[in-house]
Parts: structure tokens; C-alpha cells; sequence
């Protein structure tokens, strides 16, 4: 059985509807601190892992070019 990060490097992390997605993002951020990033424990580059794939897939998050403006 895959880890969180092994998963998230697969993409094998079912990411569900918007709303879900988002809610679980929210839910790994809450669980993650800034510190965590400096010198993280296995589990929580898992978490990161997750995290990041997730926001990645969040079409609503794309940055839209309107009449040429960014």
C-alpha cells in the first residue's frame, strides 16, 4: 500500500468534487504549521504532498488572462 506522498506523486489521490477538494485542503492546512516546512517529519511531507497536488488540481483556481490583462 502507497503512502500520502507516493500517492500524491502517482496522482493517485482522488480528488472528488470542488467543494470536497477544497475542504480537504482547508483541513491539511489547518493540521500543518509554517515550521512544519522547515524540517518536516515523513508524515507531514506526506501532507504537503497532498496538499500541493490538491491545490494544483483546483480549476477555479486558475489564473484567467481576460481581453489580455494577467
Amino acid at each position: 500500500m502507497k503512502n500520502q506522498f507516493q500517492q500524491a506523486l502517482s496522482r493517485e489521490i482522488i480528488i472528488g468534487d470542488p467543494a470536497y477538494n477544497i475542504s480537504r485542503c482547508k483541513e491539511l492546512a489547518e493540521e500543518l504549521k509554517i515550521t512544519d516546512v522547515v524540517d518536516p517529519s515523513g508524515r507531514q511531507i506526506g501532507m504537503l504532498a497532498e496538499l500541493l497536488y490538491r491545490v494544483k488540481e483546483i480549476p477555479e483556481l486558475e489564473i484567467i488572462d481576460i481581453e489580455g490583462i494577467a
